[in-house]
């Protein structure tokens, strides 16, 4: 009996490749492993193809770039080559004339190796493997290297000529590259020209799934995502470099408005507290301002005659000049306003027109009087809750709180 001698093929993978990806790549690895490790075919060789410009899908960029951007690709492989001549037709070539042409030329190459006269044009079939020029194969098959997606496309109506079909799949073959979601032994036997041929189709899992598209990637350019680690990294410089896909070089949603003010939890870390000159310049919402705090307002002053012990709640009214008053003791909730002679105003009436509540001062807890009267007040005078400002201090800083906003 003799020997088995696997058979020798050349996987070519036919698409738009806008732009190349590095799934593109990766199918043609999985693919060789596959039927390497089945060890009845022999890859000798990878090639793509790219279509012709004329194809019409939507967003296709010219074959120049897309040419350009697969050479980047491929610069560095070691088995895959770039065929260029279906963009060089006149216009759109069908798959399976795509196959017969890298076939034949196959063909030609293997038998004038065999009858010694050998005579090739090198600038034209580069994309033949260095191994089949060199006659050390014997008889190469070219196999259409696809995903599933393409082979499901065959059910679609109109899409497929059933002559194409059954030439690309009776004379060439097939190797199907699965994704999730996806059947292809299902689909296969569903259909009626490909259960004939079956034997020529070889299913390929791919258990590391990527479910990497090239629209997607488009998508993602046109909106300034990162698409690092999904492209070749010289494929990227070039889309960058020449603002492909409607891509920048810098990331748009990366910007921060800068007045965006972000709290830092306390827990996050220890830190020495602030001035509080600095937090009431943060709460800049028309209470208070940098020059009425320099010109009205002494901190050192106020720490030293109205701190007393961290976590003490300390109240500070301001009036429209920029005066600053502050109650700092355990009746805060029992503020009134007095007039300008110290005596308490027991009618709603000033108090529901004052606008900022010029003299407040605490309240002797004595006067028990007139607290009833001029607490009603209080809870109709609006202007005196939008100029008040509570100093929290605590171990991790001063917490500012404000009928606007609270910083910690």
């Amino acid at each position: 009996m003799g020997t088995f001698v696997p058979a020798n093929v050349i996987l070519l993978s036919c698409g738009s490749f806008n732009p190349p990806t590095n799934m593109h790549l990766r199918m043609f690895e999985i693919a060789r492993d596959h039927l390497n490790r089945m060890g009845q075919q022999t890859v000798q060789g990878g090639v793509i193809s790219p279509v012709h410009d004329a194809y019409g899908k939507n967003e296709l960029l010219s074959s120049t770039h897309r040419l350009e951007m697969l050479k980047l690709a491929l610069e560095n492989h070691d088995w895959v080559r770039l065929s260029d001549w279906e963009c060089g037709q006149e216009s759109w070539t069908k798959t399976r004339q795509v196959l017969q042409y890298h076939q034949n030329n196959v063909n030609a190459v293997v038998n004038q190796n065999f009858n010694g006269n050998y005579d090739i044009n090198e600038n034209e079939l580069k994309w033949i493997p260095e191994n089949v020029k060199n006659g050390g194969t014997g008889p190469v098959t070219v196999k259409l290297l696809c995903g599933a997606d393409l082979l499901e496309s065959f059910g679609t109506p109109g899409l497929w000529a059933e002559e194409d079909i059954e030439e690309i799949v009776g004379m060439h073959g097939l190797v199907v590259i699965s994704r999730s979601n996806s059947n292809p032994a299902e689909f296969i036997y569903n259909s009626d020209i490909l259960t004939k041929y079956m034997s020529n189709i070889t299913i390929v899992t791919e258990w590391i799934t990527n479910e990497i598209s090239s629209t997607r990637v488009r998508r993602a350019l046109r909106r300034n995502e990162s698409v690092k680690y999904i492209l070749p990294d010289r494929v990227l410089d070039y889309i960058y470099k020449n603002s492909l896909y409607g891509s920048q070089k810098t990331t748009k949603y990366m910007h921060i408005a800068n007045s965006m003010f972000l709290t830092p939890s306390p827990s996050d870390a220890l830190m020495d507290s602030p001035s509080p000159r600095n937090c009431m310049n943060i709460c800049n919402n028309n209470i208070f301002t940098r020059q009425q705090i320099d010109k009205s307002f002494d901190i050192e002053k106020f720490s030293k005659t109205n701190l007393k012990h961290p976590g003490q709640a300390v109240k500070i009214i301001t009036d429209s000049s920029g005066t600053h008053k502050t109650v700092c003791d355990s009746r805060l909730d029992k503020e009134v306003c007095k007039n300008d002679e110290g005596k308490s105003d027991d009618t709603n009436k000033s108090l529901k027109t004052c606008k900022s509540i010029t003299n407040c001062n605490e309240i002797d807890s004595t006067d028990n009087s007139k607290r009833g009267d001029v607490n009603s007040g209080l809870k109709e005078c609006k202007s005196f809750d939008e100029n008040l400002i509570k100093f929290i201090f605590t171990k991790h800083g001063i917490q500012v709180i404000s009928n606007v906003e609270t910083i910690v």
